[in-house]
């Protein structure tokens, strides 16, 4: 690493490392029911000058952490440990400037962290607050917050209204037992005792991942606190990186309070869904057509990550740095420095231009870039969080504005041929170069034996050595690799990775990769799923075989972020860059995993016998794409809608959705767009709703008319209703809007009902009658329709009338 990337001896990773550690001591700290420090590692905490008492104790279970485990006695573990005294050189300051601004509500807080405050023990006791009851945007919610159970990242389970807190000792016991198993870990790892690089941060990192994510930052007060401990780590580091350069740490210590210290830095890749899509359904691409959608799916989550990641290359910065993932991009700090604008600006276009060369205009990215002061990163001020969505969408409306080679007017035919899959030209053979990549995607990530694994970004052309059947992709300005053991890259220097499930090794990735498959495992196609695995009595049972598809995404996202975490009287509510960091953090968790459970019970709850009926095309971030039959994804999206509600527990934070239903051979490109048309219809009104075939239903209804659609499923199924007469009422109805027309029809409609009627179906008709009549306005009528087309197709044989 350059020189000029650090203070005084001290590299970029290792000051991001010194800060990524520099509170550990606080879960080390609540494993033991009242505090045994010794004096040598008291001699690490400051001193109150009135009460001459050790404050910050925690400091000195950070002492311990790094001796203990890490096998430290150095200077590095002094100065990370005594942040909390009077700095001792720039990497103290930094460290102490870095927590400063990343624990803005909980400075106070801490400084109760004393023997005599502490045997009450409510430190130890307190549990992680949703930050998620925090967002006051819209309705006003109670101070009240539900708390996360004390687990790992892969246990954690849904917020609780009424957790039952525990006494001293057993809550002591909670964080024992947690530490022990992220202790374990750390004592497996030889590297941690090694010098400080990449390899050490990258594995630290995912760790602190694993086992701190429900940990509150700060309670000593035993007040709420709703910041994990891993993300004030991980903010700390980034901030302590940027802090590294001279620059910006002579403006973080300087006496003008409005001097510019970091760079906000938002991404936005544009031409995700078109990409994915983007499949030639011929006789030759059918057969791959699930696999090849996971794979274009996965692969351009590839090609995202690695836009971040060049750009916290150009800066020798860690993945820390990386504050939010949209989804569709990321936003990073980084310093403010004379040279960052024209970084940015210069990798910014030499990636664009590797895109087009690859991509042409299929995939390419905009970005936002906005200077901020410590207050202003601080609070994450709302006038900030705009000026960076303004920035963003004005460089969207002219995204080829640089873009002047003579390439990207005319584009040159590569040949006679054209890919089967994607239609593009090429030069020879059957499949273009980007289509073979994603076919060994899609055979990788789909393969049992490809669970765990890390993903390789490497910027520097050293390529490790990989079988035809690994991932590689080559950008131009990145090699893409798969990897199967984490020590394999312990002879780089610099790069990045992500570490997929349990790989334990670099950015933690949890990759919602769920796809229905055959008892050989074989990834069922699309018209095996319409008709629920090809098993006949399955297909009768639920109706015509019939293709669904479904998108969702979460309400309001901008404005949340804008606005949702407002400045309150409470302090430990008030808004916080940290804060918005945990709250990301949370909403991707949701997609991002719990969505794979959330398929599977809908499965169970629909028929027993069957592990996953769900193809999840795209789950991250704040949306997904899922298929599935039919029937399965009505009610998987009534299921995603209640989870998403209690596992937010705020009315402020919805979701919406949309679904299109089609027959499975049906190019599904144009199913997707018309899941996507019915979603912007769920959004046109007071949004948290669900669109079903253009046909808009308020979520807080979905149930009752779900309901109503079994009711008269299973009136068909049992004989009591005719489906020919629901057929004859919908055909001469679903024309029609409310008003003269359709109240010219109800006598005929009695006419149809009255001739229809036995004394073993009177009750049901009744019912039809009832609904019928109770239509009075539009809304109303469009819903009937819907109602009466769903209970048609999820009883009718196939190939029956549309």
């Amino acid at each position: 690493m350059e020189d000029k990337f650090t203070l005084e001896k001290y590299s970029i990773v290792e000051i991001a490392y010194a800060a990524l550690l520099h509170d550990i001591g606080k879960f080390y700290q609540r494993t033991f029911p009242k505090s045994n420090l010794t004096e040598a590692e008291k001699d690490t905490t400051p001193i109150n000058p009135i009460g001459q008492y050790h404050t910050h104790l925690h400091s000195g279970y950070t002492s311990r952490f790094f001796k203990e485990y890490l096998h430290r006695f150095d200077e590095f573990e002094r100065v990370t440990s005594e942040h909390h005294k009077d700095p001792d050189g720039k990497l103290s300051m930094i460290i102490k400037k870095a927590d400063h601004l990343a624990s803005a509500i909980d400075r106070s807080d801490e400084s109760c962290d004393y023997e005599e405050k502490n045997k009450r023990g409510a430190f130890i006791t307190a549990r992680l607050s949703s930050i998620m009851s925090e967002v006051t945007f819209g309705e006003k919610v109670s101070h009240e917050s539900p708390v996360f159970p004390l687990s790992s990242y892969k246990q954690i389970v849904r917020p609780e209204s009424h957790y039952h807190f525990k006494n001293i000792q057993d809550s002591a016991d909670e964080y024992a037992k947690l530490f022990e198993e992220f202790t374990t870990q750390v004592k497996n790892r030889p590297l941690f005792t090694k010098n400080i690089d990449m390899n050490s941060y990258h594995a630290m990192y995912n760790l602190l991942n694993e086992y701190l994510v429900t940990i509150p930052a700060s309670t000593y007060e035993g007040r709420r606190s709703s910041v994990s401990l891993y993300d004030h780590l991980k903010l700390t580091s980034a901030i302590a990186s940027c802090l590294g350069y001279k620059e910006c740490y002579d403006a973080a210590f300087s006496k003008d309070e409005n001097s510019k210290v970091f760079y906000m830095l938002e991404l936005d890749v544009s031409g995700i869904q078109s990409f994915i899509y983007k499949i030639v359904e011929g006789s030759s691409s059918k057969p791959k057509l699930t696999k090849a959608l996971r794979g274009r799916s996965y692969f351009v989550g590839l090609v995202t990550n690695a836009i971040s990641y060049a750009f916290l290359n150009e800066f020798s910065l860690t993945e820390s740095n990386i504050l939010f993932n949209t989804g569709g991009g990321a936003v990073i700090l980084l310093p403010h420095t004379k040279d960052t604008q024209k970084k940015v600006e210069e990798t910014a276009l030499r990636l664009q231009h590797d895109l087009y060369d690859i991509f042409h205009n299929d995939i390419t990215f905009v970005y936002g870039l906005v200077p901020m002061n410590c207050d202003e990163l601080e609070t994450f001020k709302s006038e900030k969080s705009i000026e960076l969505k303004s920035v963003l969408g004005r460089n969207k409306m002219r995204k080829y504005a640089k873009m002047t080679s003579a390439e990207f007017f005319y584009k040159q035919a590569k040949g006679n041929n054209t890919c089967v899959m994607c239609g593009d030209e090429i030069e020879q053979g059957t499949m273009c170069t980007i289509c073979k990549s994603i076919e060994t995607v899609s055979q990788y990530i789909t393969s049992e034996k490809h669970h765990d694994y890390g993903i390789y970004y490497n910027y520097d052309d050293e390529v490790l050595p990989h079988d035809k059947d690994d991932i590689f992709i080559d950008l131009n300005f990145v090699k893409i690799q798969s990897v199967e053991n984490p020590e394999s890259l312990y002879t780089r220097n610099h790069y990045y990775v992500d570490g997929i499930n349990d790989f334990g090794f670099g950015n933690m990735k949890l990759s919602a990769n769920l796809v229905p498959k055959t008892n050989n495992n074989r990834t069922l196609n699309f018209e095996e799923i319409a008709k629920w695995e090809s098993k006949d009595d399955l297909a009768d049972q639920f109706g015509d075989p019939k293709l669904a598809i479904l998108k969702m995404d979460v309400d309001n996202l901008g404005g949340i972020f804008a606005f949702g975490l407002t400045k309150q009287e409470d302090v430990r509510v008030q808004r916080s860059i940290s804060k918005y960091v945990t709250l990301s953090r949370f909403i991707e968790y949701f997609f991002t995993y719990r969505i794979i459970d959330i398929c599977k019970k809908t499965t169970q709850q629909i028929i027993k016998d069957r592990d996953n009926i769900f193809y999840i095309n795209y789950a991250g971030g704040d949306d997904l794409v899922i298929m599935g039959p039919a029937y399965g994804i009505l009610y998987l999206a009534e299921n995603i809608d209640k989870e998403f509600s209690a596992y937010t527990c705020n009315k402020n934070i919805t979701i919406s959705g949309g679904i299109n239903i089609q027959k499975p051979t049906r190019p599904i490109r144009f199913g997707v767009q018309e899941a996507e048309n019915n979603l912007e219809i769920s959004k046109s009104g007071e949004k948290h709703a669900i669109t079903v075939l253009n046909t808009r239903i308020p979520l807080n209804e979905y149930t009752e008319f779900l309901n109503e659609v079994e009711y008269y499923r299973d009136a068909i199924n049992n004989e009591m209703i005719s489906r020919s007469m629901l057929y004859n009422i919908m055909s001469n109805i679903r024309d029609c809007e409310y008003g003269r027309d359709f109240l010219r029809l109800l006598p005929r409609i009695q006419y149809v009902l009255y001739r229809s009627e036995t004394d073993k179906n009177r009750s049901s008709l009744d019912k039809v009658k009832i609904d019928i009549v109770s239509i009075d306005s539009n809304e109303k009528l469009q819903k009937y329709i819907l109602l009466l087309k769903l209970a048609i197709m999820l009883t009718r044989e196939a190939g029956g009338n549309e």
